[in-house]
């Protein structure tokens, strides 16, 4: 573990973090804050989290500083603890400039630095290896979180550390299945995005049937995969606490509908982000293909990584029939709603593959070696310069009238520009959240009377709390509560900007309101009796002791892994020095 440290050990490395810096290098020079599609949502979320924590009054499911306070569930369906983690990371940088730039930064060197480790165990070399993480960083969902804040860029980023795991199924045929990195790797990515747990694990299963047939030991592999499955349930209980606590009393909104084939991987000549595949590796990857079904000197590996990395690759294209399966299956539209996804499994495999060629080419040619790191400088530079155009546009954006990359369902209070730049740089990251409010229906419960009804949710959320938030005193109580205040001019019922599930408890002027007392909206907005004067509301999610029981059984399998990971560390270190 600890060894001597020479140059060319670390210049990969270093040449990664540098290329991580020049994307942002548009962002940096401008001093630009870019908010995508995604960002008020994530902000908002991060934001709720930060506040619990500097407040230490936590509310797991419950919202009581982020989403206009109305006490909504989002971060417990939806990577519970990256929402603190990133509201730690709030903390102490303390603007969203600064939030991210170092998110942004840590995105690009995790994807790169995976990917580098990926492309050496399977032999490629250093050079091969670092020239397939410059690209791979460059393309696809990977920049995405810098230029949208879509959160898929984190699976991408982790999808190379899964292919480690996955590779090792076919390659080590004495111990196919590491526990504990399997393990740990799959539960970081579910307490981050559920849905690429989903696209991991079924890449996962042909390396491993694969792997099952070549092992020495089949029923060593076996137990070692249902120990390392078993070790994911124990981390991630918090998760699937969240959703059988939620899901099996409420009936919740589904995620927005999207057509499959209108968000599947185009062919483009240029460009090559998300939804496009570009030129320099349509040419790589075909080559690659070819290389492996034709060449008798392509190893077992290769051929492995290679053929499912193109059969997934087709698959997230819109050469896929995904009109006629949307038709045969539409809850897709909903789920999966990105077709393009699969490419965070396609790239890093076929990455993979085409540096094992890289590798084999040339050792076998020696004389051309020059040919092709002159090949490899302007494919990097091919991939990196449509990239650093996109984030140099967006980042100017900034600077627009306009501030916002994305106005998709966005309602604008601020009376300038002015006041919205000036808040992304503020080290009060709440005031951008009062200043801009986005609709989001996701994770909204259906009340059961209007479950067959067909309503837009986005626009009842903006009439309903959106647009009335402010008419209210919101101030969170200790417990996690969440108290509303207002003056009434007369005694009637009134529809307050709050969100119900079957765990919520109201108590109206110190008195708890039964179900009967009280009525809901279509998106479970409560609507309760006020008297004349001042009212006081205050909204408690009741958290269930059996998920209790759960989230301390999460935590305490990451503290005894943390434990384990440390006592490791030291015994190396101290064996390392004994021997010195």
């Amino acid at each position: 573990m600890f060894k001597r440290i020479y140059w060319r050990d670390v210049a990969p490395y270093i040449s990664i973090a540098g290329m991580a810096v020049l994307l942002i290098l548009p962002q940096l020079i401008l001093h630009s804050t870019i908010v995508g599609s995604d960002a008020i949502f994530h902000f908002n979320r991060i934001y709720d989290a930060a506040k619990q924590m500097q407040n230490f009054n936590f509310s797991y499911f419950q919202t009581n500083y982020g989403f206009q306070q109305s006490g909504r569930i989002i971060n417990a369906l939806y990577g519970p603890y990256f929402a603190y983690l990133s509201g730690v990371l709030l903390i102490l940088v303390r603007s969203w400039y600064h939030f991210q730039i170092v998110s942004t930064l840590l995105v690009y060197l995790i994807g790169g630095i995976g990917m580098y480790l990926l492309a050496t165990k399977v032999r490629a070399t250093k050079r091969i290896a670092l020239i397939a993480a410059l690209l791979f960083m460059n393309v696809g969902w990977l920049p995405r979180w810098g230029l949208s804040q879509n959160l898929n860029s984190w699976g991408a980023a982790l999808a190379p550390f899964v292919l480690i795991c996955a590779v090792r199924m076919i390659s080590d045929h004495q111990r196919p299945i590491k526990i504990i990195p399997l393990a740990l790797i799959m539960a970081i990515i579910i307490e981050i995005h559920i849905l690429s747990t989903i696209l991991f694990t079924l890449v996962l299963l042909p390396f491993f049937m694969i792997g099952l047939w070549r092992a020495n030991d089949k029923i060593k592999m076996l137990l070692d995969t249902i120990l390392a499955a078993l070790l994911t349930i124990l981390l991630t209980a918090n998760i699937w606490g969240s959703f059988l606590t939620i899901f099996a009393n409420n009936s919740i909104a589904e995620p927005a509908k999207f057509a499959l084939e209108q968000n599947a991987l185009q062919f483009s000549m240029i460009l090559g982000q998300r939804n496009q595949l570009g030129a320099v590796c349509l040419i790589l990857f075909a080559a690659q293909l070819v290389y492996v079904l034709v060449s008798k000197q392509a190893t077992t590996v290769n051929r492995v990584v290679t053929v499912i990395g193109a059969l997934i690759l087709f698959i997230a294209s819109d050469l896929f029939p995904w009109v006629t399966l949307q038709h045969q299956l539409p809850f897709l539209q909903s789920t999966l709603q990105f077709p393009v996804r699969f490419t965070i499994i396609a790239y890093p495999l076929l990455f993979c593959g085409a540096a094992i060629s890289a590798t084999q080419l040339r050792l076998s040619s020696e004389r051309h070696t020059g040919y092709y790191r002159f090949g490899a400088l302007i494919a990097v530079l091919l991939c990196l310069a449509p990239n650093m155009l996109s984030m140099a546009l967006k980042a100017e954006t900034y600077h627009s009238v306009d501030v916002l990359n994305s106005w998709t369902g966005v309602t604008v209070l601020a009376d300038t520009p002015d006041q919205i730049r000036s808040s992304l740089h503020a080290e009060h990251p709440g005031q951008l959240l009062t200043l801009v409010e986005k609709r989001h229906p996701d994770y909204l419960p259906i009340p059961s009377e209007f479950k067959r009804l067909n309503f837009k949710r986005s626009d009842e959320y903006e009439k309903q709390i959106i647009d009335r938030h402010r008419e209210f005193e919101h101030k969170v109580l200790s417990g996690g509560r969440l108290q509303l205040t207002w003056n009434a001019e007369r005694r009637d019922y009134r529809q307050v900007p709050l969100i119900m599930y079957k765990e919520s408890i109201l108590q109206l002027d110190g008195h708890r309101l039964n179900s009967y007392q009280y009525d809901e909206t279509n998106i479970g907005a409560p609507v309760v009796p006020q008297e004349i004067g001042r009212n006081t509301l205050i909204l408690q999610f009741k958290q269930p002791r059996s998920f209790t029981n759960l989230l301390i059984l999460s935590l305490v399998s990451w503290l005894v892994l943390s434990c384990v990971g440390v006592g490791k560390v030291v015994y190396q270190y101290k064996k390392y020095y004994k021997r010195g």
